[in-house]
């Protein structure tokens, strides 16, 4: 048999979860045709993988390329990391369907990635799909449908219960998706609209979805305080709609830390009932957004300019100030931090026009300034017209690494797809995510300080996802399915994001740079990173889910 790609004397960890064995594979167009032993003289190209681990390519269940992938076609970061496959549309975020009036608050939703996208030709999701593959991809994509899309389609701003006639135009929405290839729908029920939704809302969608065996992904209704009760409606909406269920980024926040014991417990009494669910986590334990991030939710959907008078009056500062604390439509993660008063965890990143509280924390501004921290938070906001970007602290390493552990969890990174080369990375932001989130598993709990085996971690990434998602023919080395191949120099690897352990400010390595010890990446069967460098190739495409 003449082969395209000869992989030779790698050390071949399949996504099982089984250990390494010593072997050969070979590629006939976009699949695997053989495992065993190859003769070179056999293959139009053959590629040494001596000491070289060879896997299936990553699968990230849980990312946000929804628009990135479109503007950086290339998926440089990510691919760069192994990565072979994205799920989008996550958190209820999605681009489509847009439907006027509610295109411009559609838009406000996604902030500025939606101002990179210079047109938007596309109204359906069959459009938008048809507009992320014209031209090719990095990686490939598969998408999901999100909630939030759908009812800011039908009802915009609206933050009551929907009549008859708009769930029936939301579900018609859902099946108009699912027909397109979406391999189910997220919710984001700490972030608008989706968190106004209410439970029977999303058990009406999700029986849409469950026709189509479709997944139901959700960041949960409070990650903090309220987590076991977000992980319970999860569980229930799950089985009153008869889908299996993903719940995104599954690690307690701030206001929970410590309590890992009670939410893996939740999950497994749900398996135990037979129930279809499992979990995702990145290893990241901050993050970067703007001040406003943190705010109560219904501000993220007016103009910055009002959000800062509101900021400026002593009655409205009083009003949100009660509000975050009181807490009482939980917040996403980071919030917890404002709650609780920890302004020590939240340092800044970026400032427009004051340099000199970049690496500061909120507590070390308000006492230099003799003043409240809350009300620092908000000057600060008010100061820099929202410009600065700071990073929350909010997350306890050792409950990532508890979840590590855990047997229904599976890795994610919670990023948008990147590129060092683009023009819109002033300021930079922060998302080592995005750059090297699964370099940095093998390099830290992998390699340094073991926490997880090679062929674990591996499975964690690949088989597994796949499985979930419902790739099945992709996230493992077989003969017969398709040849995405990641393969891993595990001495060299180097997670090179701005990614710092123990957490230390200010950072002495930002913005990001592209990881080490990934020498070759294939997708589809084409080598499309070379000895540690991008070929150029666009060998992705847009995956879609059949009904089968």
């Amino acid at each position: 048999m003449k082969l395209d790609l000869g992989i030779l004397q790698g050390y071949v960890v399949d996504g099982s979860g089984n250990p390494w064995y010593r072997a050969d594979i070979g590629v006939v167009g976009d699949k695997i045709a053989k495992i065993g032993r190859i003769d070179s003289d056999d293959c139009a190209r053959t590629i040494s993988a001596r000491d070289l681990y060879v896997c299936p390519g990553f699968i990230d269940i849980h990312t946000h390329s929804d628009l990135t992938a479109i503007m950086y076609r290339g998926c440089d970061s990510t691919l760069r990391q192994g990565v072979t496959t994205h799920l989008i549309g996550n958190c209820g975020q999605g681009i489509a369907p847009l439907k006027e009036p509610n295109i411009e608050l559609a838009k406000t939703y996604w902030g500025e990635w939606a101002g990179k996208i210079s047109e938007m030709n596309w109204t359906t999701f069959e459009e938008y799909l048809q507009e992320l593959g014209k031209g090719g991809l990095g990686h490939n994509i598969a998408p999901l449908q999100g909630h939030g899309a759908v009812r800011t389609a039908v009802m915009g701003s609206g933050k009551e219960r929907p009549s008859d006639a708009e769930l029936t135009s939301m579900k018609d929405l859902v099946a108009e998706s699912m027909e397109a290839g979406a391999f189910g729908l997220s919710t984001g029920l700490v972030y608008p609209p989706g968190c106004f939704a209410d439970t029977d809302e999303i058990v009406e969608l999700c029986k849409v979805v469950a026709r189509y065996d479709g997944m139901y992904a959700s960041h949960i209704r409070g990650e903090r305080e309220t987590i076991l009760d977000g992980i319970r409606e999860a569980i229930l909406i799950g089985e009153r709609a008869g889908v299996r269920v993903q719940i995104s980024h599954n690690c307690p926040k701030w206001g929970a830390c410590g309590r890992t014991d009670e939410t893996l417990a939740e999950v497994k009494e749900a398996r135990d009932r037979g129930l279809d669910v499992t979990i995702d986590n990145d290893v990241h334990t901050d993050l970067g957004p703007e001040l406003s991030g943190a705010l109560p939710q219904y501000l993220a959907e007016l103009p910055t300019e009002e959000v800062i008078e509101m900021l400026r009056s002593e009655e409205d500062r009083r009003r949100i100030r009660k509000e975050i604390v009181e807490d009482k439509l939980p917040a996403f993660g980071p919030s917890g931090l404002l709650k609780h008063g920890r302004f020590d965890r939240i340092f800044i990143l970026h400032s427009p026009t004051q340099k000199d509280i970049v690496g500061k924390n909120i507590s070390q501004i308000a006492e230099e300034r003799g003043a409240d921290q809350f009300d620092t938070y908000f000057d600060l906001l008010i100061e820099e017209k929202d410009g600065i970007l700071a990073i929350f602290d909010y997350i306890s390493g050792d409950d990532v690494k508890a979840l590590m552990k855990d047997p229904n969890m599976m890795f994610s990174s919670d990023c948008s797809t990147w590129s060092l080369d683009c023009a819109a990375n002033e300021p930079p932001p922060y998302i080592p995510c995005a750059f090297g989130e699964y370099p940095g598993i093998f390099e830290r709990y992998v390699r340094d300080e073991p926490v997880l085996t090679v062929q674990d971690a591996v499975r964690r990434m690949t088989s597994f996802p796949a499985q979930k998602i419902g790739l099945w023919d992709r996230g493992l080395i077989r003969p017969g399915l398709k040849a995405d191949i990641t393969l891993i120099d595990l001495p060299r690897i180097k997670d090179r994001a701005t990614n710092l352990w123990p957490h230390t400010y200010p950072f002495e390595n930002y913005p990001h740079g592209y990881p080490e010890g990934i020498p070759y990446v294939i997708v589809n069967g084409v080598v499309s990173v070379d000895d540690g460098e991008r070929t150029g190739v666009l060998a992705g495409e847009v995956l879609r889910h059949m009904r089968s």
